[in-house]
């Protein structure tokens, strides 16, 4: 018979004798407790919800399959009061021995917890009543679970809602949406499984077409396997490729190989390419490689015609060319064996492109990403334009390490007007156009009007037309001049759209730009959203005008653009439409 039975659904972390619980979520899940001893498993039980539950135990044998257990939370009796937790809930106290225990907790759906049967949750840990407050999902059947199924409503009791997806709890296979319910601990967790490849089983019935059920000799928990690589094995018949690896006598699982490169291996047969790359000598396993340079290995065997250069760290086939691993300087061609990381050392002579570990390494003294933690260096020249570490200025032949514009990358500066420079001492003309002493993205500017900029200090002006955290451009104020501000302008007046990088210094006179009437010290604004500029007008005769309101005669023509110019409407006069007209007939684009 099923029997029922708490245990930890969730981990949820408290202090002392009290917690709070706000949707926990509940594990659902099961890892691959394995058994006792002794046993093989049987068939045709309804009990203990597999098609598998039991069978001969004998010391040193697989253990018998137990009866399924469940570990739930409806014999807790929760009430709650319904609300939204929109303030702390108060705690829910039972005068357990030797110590009261405080359950305090929010239901998503439900509200906070109010009370709780304490005869049940005094008998239990701590955790596993307060990893139920959030899950509570009490049920009498199947259809009180939307999609999903009520596990534990036997013999009259409430269950609990379960997806019943794969991983979920259950007592018989009726509590699965799929697959089977199987046996995965040794005292009754049964969890629903699909029976694909690499999903627990207790025998074959449980696996898909095609697939075993491969059980370890200890547990009466085994693994779907369709014997392709990758899946368990216990010995090579087990594997289509007849290679089984990591499989020990003492019951051990391993896993079957195809010998490709990367896969895992015992020995050299064991790999298409004949090579069985191993860290040490001591190693059991290691890897197929090609036996080429830098490869993996522990004796000269495992290697292609090269030496096994062996290291702290492990051995690695080499032929002592450049860039190749090694030991000591006898185990290089050409050049030295020199340490490029806390890790690797590889034979060099310090020339272009090869690696190096720090400057000294190099002939022109210039090691870009040397030094850090598993980074091999390149001895460049340090010529300008080429990259260079962040911030390091000697990895430039004239020291200036600078952020490029995009702000991706580093690179060496020439130091020049116009040039990228990421400090002060950068720029051999001008200065360098940074916000503040964190900012490393600049220009080396001559603060002219129209050069870079990123405060006012930068222009010979004293005015940069600039935008929050952007860079900006020098500006004399004047009209027509740049700007982002009023502050920009002599006559404190910019005409400036914020969907435009930069506006223009205006007077605010007739004819003057704008954008908006505030612009404007004389007349109103006229501003055309097509040509992206505007006018300060009073609408006389010939004014700018985008809308016939803007003049005064109430006639604007535009030709059908964006933009006119103010007219009387009289016959003669040229049209576009009845509204140019003061007759309000348009013909031929004349008025009439």
């Amino acid at each position: 018979m099923s029997s029922f039975r708490f245990g930890a659904l969730a981990v949820c972390f408290m202090a002392a004798a009290s917690a709070v619980a706000f949707g926990c979520s509940g594990s659902n899940g099961g890892g691959d407790a394995l058994g006792g001893a002794g046993g093989e498993a049987g068939e045709g039980s309804s009990n203990g919800g597999s098609s598998a539950t039991g069978g001969k135990s004998s010391a040193g044998g697989r253990p018998a399959i137990p009866p399924a257990t469940y570990e739930g939370c409806s014999a807790l009796g929760f009430t709650y009061d319904g609300g939204a937790c929109t303030a702390a809930c108060a705690p829910v106290r039972c005068a357990c021995e030797p110590f009261a225990s405080s359950y305090t907790g929010c239901h998503p759906d439900r509200g906070c917890l109010t009370a709780v049967d304490c005869q049940v949750a005094c008998e239990l840990e701590l955790r596993d009543v307060v990893s139920c407050i959030g899950d509570y999902a009490p049920c009498a059947g199947d259809e009180d679970c939307d999609a999903g199924r009520c596990v534990g409503d036997r013999s009259g009791t409430s269950g609990d809602c379960q997806p019943g997806t794969s991983g979920s709890p259950c007592l018989d296979e009726s509590d699965c949406v799929e697959g089977s319910c199987v046996a995965i601990g040794s005292e009754g967790e049964y969890r629903c499984q699909t029976g694909d490849n690499g999903a627990s089983c207790n025998v074959d019935a449980h696996c898909g077409d095609g697939l075993n059920c491969l059980l370890p000799a200890t547990s009466f928990v085994g693994t779907c396997t369709d014997g392709e690589s990758g899946s368990v094995c216990s010995g090579a018949a087990d594997c289509e490729s007849r290679i089984c690896i990591g499989a020990s006598d003492t019951g051990s699982l391993g896993s079957c190989s195809d010998g490709s490169l990367g896969a895992r291996c015992s020995t050299s047969q064991q790999c298409q390419s004949g090579f069985c790359g191993k860290s040490s000598a001591s190693a059991s396993e290691g890897q197929c490689t090609n036996g080429s340079a830098n490869s993996p290995c522990s004796s000269a065997d495992q290697c292609d015609g090269l030496n096994c250069v062996i290291k702290s760290s492990g051995g690695m086939c080499s032929s002592g060319a450049i860039a190749e691993g090694c030991a000591t300087n006898a185990d290089c061609l050409v050049g030295e064996c020199v340490d490029v990381d806390p890790f690797t050392r590889v034979c060099t002579e310090g020339k272009l492109t090869q690696p190096c570990g720090d400057n000294a390494q190099c002939e022109s003294g210039h090691c870009r990403n040397g030094g850090g933690i598993e980074r091999r260096g390149t001895c460049s020249n340090g010529a300008i334009g080429t990259e260079c570490d962040r911030t390091d200025d000697e990895d430039c032949e004239d020291g200036r390490c600078a952020q490029d514009s995009a702000g991706a990358g580093w690179a060496c500066s020439a130091g020049q007007i116009g040039d990228r420079c990421s400090k002060p001492s950068h720029c051999l003309a001008g200065s360098c156009t940074l916000g503040d002493a964190t900012d490393t993205s600049g220009w080396c500017s001559d603060g002219a009007d129209g050069s870079s900029c990123k405060l006012d200090a930068h222009c010979e002006s004293e005015r940069c037309a600039s935008r929050p955290g952007s860079a900006g451009m020098c500006s004399s104020g004047a009209v027509g001049a740049v700007c982002t501000l009023d502050e920009d302008c002599v006559d404190q007046l910019c005409a400036f759209s914020s969907g435009n990088s930069y506006g223009q210094c205006t007077k605010g006179l007739l004819k003057s730009a704008c954008v908006d009437s505030a612009d404007c010290v004389e007349g109103t604004c006229a501003y055309s959203t097509g040509l992206g500029r505007g006018e300060c007008t009073d609408g006389s005769l010939g004014s700018f005008c985008v809308t016939p309101a803007q003049c005064t005669s109430r006639h604007c023509f535009t030709g059908g653009n964006s933009a006119g110019l103010c007219s009387t409407g009289a016959p003669g006069n040229q049209c576009y439409q009845a509204v140019d007209c003061e007759s309000g007939t348009c013909t031929n684009y004349k008025c009439e």
